[in-house]
């Protein structure tokens, strides 16, 4: 057991430093009586794995469209950015929160809420609506969608995220509507991708969709 001379106090573990005064500790260490908890990094590496290896894809497909279509402007930059903005979020939220699937609900509300202001500040060109908005919702249907594979959590810890983000996925329909939209078919994809979510939910989902909502809203 190890031991500070100044504080005079015996200290468990292999600990270097007193944990009261952070002078070094004398004597043989033991083995530490807390188990080693891994970061949630390490903890699902995997479905990081899998997160980045879609938004990297995504970004190397926009940039490729857009070299083959260069007369729709450099948009692939502002889809890059945004993808290097999700990630940025991502490093601080994740700390601060257990619950994944809330998590990523939340940034999608942010993310989609920041391009909004973002094409606004920078002179709307409406690359917001065309592309960044759809994708964002793609992906965050697309990530609750593979959580209770990848993650193995419960049904009730992600159906009620998924069903908002299958939600927010209808909000490029009020820009078509709007008369907004340029570009439609990514929107168009996020619009097919949320109805078919909510048609899998129907099937598959049903009963314990209800369960969610009555025990959230107090039906």
């Amino acid at each position: 057991m190890k031991s500070c001379v100044k504080c005079k106090v015996t200290v468990r573990g292999n600990r270097l430093n007193c944990p009261l005064c952070q002078n070094s500790l004398t004597g043989t260490g033991e083995t530490d009586i807390y188990p080693h908890i891994p970061t949630i990094y390490r903890q699902y590496m995997k479905f990081f794995k899998f997160l980045a290896m879609g938004t990297i894809s995504l970004g190397v497909i926009a940039i490729m469209l857009n070299i083959m279509l260069p007369q729709s402007g450099y948009w692939s930059l502002f889809v890059v950015c945004g993808i290097v903005c999700f990630w940025i979020m991502l490093a601080f939220f994740i700390p601060k929160r257990n619950n994944i699937p809330k998590n990523i609900t939340y940034q999608v509300f942010f993310l989609a809420i920041f391009s909004l202001i973002w094409d606004y500040i920078t002179g709307w060109r409406g690359w917001s609506v065309d592309f960044a908005i759809p994708i964002i919702f793609i992906v965050g249907i697309a990530a609750l969608s593979i959580i209770p594979t990848l993650m193995k959590i419960p049904v009730s810890d992600y159906l009620i995220c998924l069903v908002a983000d299958a939600l927010f996925g209808f909000t490029p329909f009020l820009f078509l509507l709007l008369g907004k939209v340029k570009y439609v078919y990514m929107s168009y994809i996020c619009i097919t991708l949320s109805i078919l979510t909510f048609i899998s939910l129907l099937l598959f989902e049903r009963n314990n969709v209800l369960n969610e909502a009555r025990k959230r809203f107090h039906l």
